[in-house]
């Protein structure tokens, strides 16, 4: 046994030797032998390389497309952050009233990591806040649950971030981020039936999924749904990274008209919740080099100007009038310190860039019959920064300014007295429009008292109105100057209405920078130094907001002046040269049945309907003036009784009597075959309006003392047996009727003492029309 351990031994150092004097030289079996083993590592099986993706797009999130599959990479630095999201139709049935181009969502949401391979998305729905410094941040955060509207695998741990499906998330019916439920009510829809992505791009700070999708639909007024059962609509939703620091907010202020973000503030040291309302509006800042000069007064240019892309979808000749109704701010922006801040340009040719994008502010052009435009704009919940906005244009706005500036100025400008406008005097309408719509795309919300700061007799001052405007704010529903008279002489200058002062004081009020501010407590005391006693010494900068406020007889849309007696019979003067003329100014070639006509005579008709309703207005209107907490003198006031007697009389003279200028023209027949209706339509919403009042009076002008007044004014001793009188008092009678059946309203003790008088009145005559409303009294005081 020991021999044999010695005999491998020396085996063992034998071939160790043998190994070692191979080194340098090496027999050709040695290297055939190398050579058998190479060529077999060669032949090991190879790992197969990776598919590349068809589409790889860097961005805000790395998007690629592998195969069918859609995947964000969502990096690490993203995670918790917010972003807005919109979504905009890109296509849309026929019919549906909806368009390309219109906004139907918003929503902040941001993605959470809840497990190790599981990310969710939720909606930041922004109601109530604390800071996380706060111990009341706890209580905030467990009674303000975010919701859940996407969850999401974690396909892959990328070296920035995680990679996620989105495919099934974007096809699926998500109404948080898809098509609402108002939506989905408006178009009947029954539920998606099929959709696909149709494509994905990312840029630095946002990223764009388009989207088509189909829905079952049970709407009878969609074509494609009669056809089909099925409604297919394109869709663009955008996600927008916020900013990781909030902009400067600016505190709302009553005095100033802005739409606002509104949330509920807590913190630790309060003993009462905090509202908070900032205004919305772009963020405009100096460059750092041009603080000093900004301070110096000079006008500088700011870091990023608001610029607004023309679709080009427009019709060419119009482009040029909403770029200047866009650089007509320009000189507002100027008050608030900086030039060259906003402008309008031509969509380029350049096929990098989509409209849906949204770091592009847009005035989309929609082919649409809808006579109208209006101005958005999508803003962070957190600060009121304005993120973009999208202002949409509907081609038919076009017969909306043409009508109104016929019916409102063609007695005093001859390029009026036609249905097919020069091309100049449209594009002048189509400024104005949309300097108006740029407004509300800045931030401004309406202005509709701004007109009421103006004396009547100075709107037919050519001097005057054409130096100052017939409205101090291009926000007003101030239309054009209908108080102006043909031996006024007055020009467009002094007809239409401009970006004026109120428009200026409130760019500057909500765009000048509070350079010095550290935050927003230090920007409200500064900007509210800025304030001072202009507002007090300036009527002209009185915002007088109507639409949260309505019994205000200055706020009413579509009015001129501070009299609206005097204003409105100044118009009325205007509508009776014009009615006359209607027929040849109305002829055009292609009108062939006379549609024109009485589409120009209705809209006469409810012109002198405005002006009646401005005038009725001021029966039980109450004044209402802003004031601060160290201001003095009452919010509240009630309108003069002696205005509220003189709107009666008004009514009396142009309505009570016959407005017989109506249905007294040569072409009555050609509208009507009873001429008569047309002044008894004029006449029923002239009740409507008169009884409407009621709810709104006070003891200056009591509800009895009202109903008596106007009793003797719609059915006086000396009864008129005309048609239209008869016609008047029965519906007089009868909405008195109907407000009495109504048990819950505080009017019924005052409706029912006039009816009861009305009783006596009509008891003892033989006329058949008072036996009759006797008749109806008396059923209807008949307890069952």
């Amino acid at each position: 046994m020991k021999g044999n351990f010695i005999s491998k031994s020396l085996c063992g150092s034998l071939l160790l030797a043998l190994a070692f004097s191979f080194i340098g030289s090496t027999p050709a079996s040695a290297r055939l032998f190398k050579k058998k083993k190479a060529k077999t590592a060669q032949q090991a099986p190879q790992p197969k390389p990776q598919p590349k993706p068809s589409v790889d797009r860097e961005g805000l999130f790395h998007v690629t497309k592998m195969k069918e599959d859609w995947f964000f990479v969502i990096p690490d630095s993203l995670m918790g952050r917010d972003f807005l999201t919109t979504t905009r139709f890109t296509s849309t049935p026929a019919g549906s009233g909806q368009f390309g181009g219109e906004q139907l969502n918003e929503q902040t949401v941001y993605f959470e990591m809840v497990a190790d391979s599981q990310i969710v998305m939720r909606a930041r729905l922004l109601i109530n806040y604390a800071d996380s410094t706060q111990q009341i941040n706890k209580a905030i955060t467990i009674s303000n649950e975010n919701p859940i509207i996407g969850t999401f695998k974690v396909e892959k741990r990328e070296k920035d971030g995680f990679k996620i499906k989105v495919k099934q998330f974007f096809n699926e019916d998500n109404p948080a981020i898809g098509v609402p439920q108002n939506a989905k009510r408006q178009f009947n829809l029954t539920g998606q039936v099929g959709g696909y992505i149709e494509d994905i791009k990312s840029f630095p700070t946002n990223t764009e999924v388009r989207l088509v999708k189909t829905y079952g639909s049970t709407s009878t007024s969609l074509p494609a749904a009669r056809a089909t059962g099925k409604v297919t609509v394109g869709l663009n939703i955008s996600f927008v990274l916020l900013p990781k620091v909030p902009m400067m907010p600016r505190y709302y202020d009553p005095r100033v008209g802005y739409f606002t973000e509104d949330y509920n503030n807590y913190t630790d040291d309060q003993q009462r919740v905090k509202s908070v309302r900032y205004i919305a509006r772009y963020r405009l800042e100096p460059r750092p080099e041009d603080v000093e000069k900004m301070r110096r007064g000079e006008l500088v240019e700011p870091v990023k100007p608001i610029v607004y892309y023309i679709d080009p979808a427009t019709p060419k000749q119009w482009r040029k009038y909403l770029i200047q109704g866009v650089n007509d701010w320009q000189k507002a922006f100027e008050q608030a310190g900086f030039k060259n801040a906003i402008r309008g340009e031509e969509w380029p040719e350049d096929s990098t860039m989509s409209m849906e994008d949204a770091r592009y502010c847009v005035i989309r052009y929609l082919a649409s019959p809808i006579a109208n435009a209006y101005g958005p704009h999508v803003s962070d919940p957190r600060s009121g920064e304005i993120i973009e906005s999208h202002i949409c244009w509907y081609h038919n706005v076009m017969s909306l300014v043409h009508d109104w500036y016929m019916v409102q100025a063609s007695s005093i400008d001859e390029a009026a007295r036609k249905m097919h406008y020069d091309e100049e005097l449209m594009g002048q309408l189509i400024r104005f429009v949309s300097s108006h719509e740029v407004g509300h795309s800045l931030g401004l919300r309406h202005n509709f008292g701004s007109s009421s700061t103006v004396p009547v007799d100075s709107l037919r001052n050519k001097a005057w109105v054409e130096k100052y405007g017939h409205t101090p704010s291009i926000m007003d529903y101030a239309r054009f100057n209908y108080v102006a008279q043909p031996e006024d002489g007055i020009t467009q200058a002094g007809i239409f209405p401009r970006i004026n002062d109120y428009d200026k004081w409130a760019i500057q009020w909500g765009y000048t920078p509070m350079l010095d501010a550290k935050n927003v407590d230090e920007d409200h005391k500064q900007i509210e130094a800025l304030i001072g006693d202009r507002l007090k010494n300036n009527k002209r900068l009185w915002w007088g907001d109507g639409e949260g406020y309505r019994n205000d007889p200055r706020r009413q849309t579509e009015d001129l002046g501070d009299d609206a007696v005097k204003a409105s019979e100044y118009g009325i003067k205007n509508l009776k040269r014009e009615i006359v003329n209607l027929q040849s100014w109305t002829k055009d070639e292609s009108d062939i049945y006379g549609d024109n006509l009485s589409t120009m005579w209705n809209q006469i008709a409810t012109q002198f309907m405005r002006y009646n309703n401005h005038v009725i207005g001021n029966i039980g209107g109450t004044l209402m003036n802003y004031r601060t907490a160290d201001e003095a003198g009452d919010i509240y006031a009630p309108q003069p009784r002696a205005k509220q007697l003189a709107a009666l009389e008004y009514v009396k003279r142009n309505i009570i009597n016959e407005p017989t200028w109506l249905r007294e023209v040569s072409y009555a027949m050609r509208l009507t075959s009873d001429p008569q209706s047309l002044t008894l339509s004029v006449g029923r919403n002239a009740v409507n309006s008169l009884i409407n009042r009621l709810s709104y009076l006070n003891d200056t002008y009591k509800a009895d003392e009202y109903l008596n007044d106007l009793t003797k004014m719609i059915m006086p001793a000396a009864a008129k047996t005309d048609r239209y009188h008869e016609e008047m008092q029965t519906y007089y009678v009868q909405t008195l009727i109907d407000l009495f059946k109504n048990s819950t309203s505080t009017l019924r003790p005052a409706v029912l003492s006039t009816l009861k008088q009305l009783k006596t009145k009509t008891a003892s005559s033989t006329l058949a029309h008072y036996q009759n409303l006797n008749d109806l009294i008396s059923r209807a005081l008949v307890i069952k």
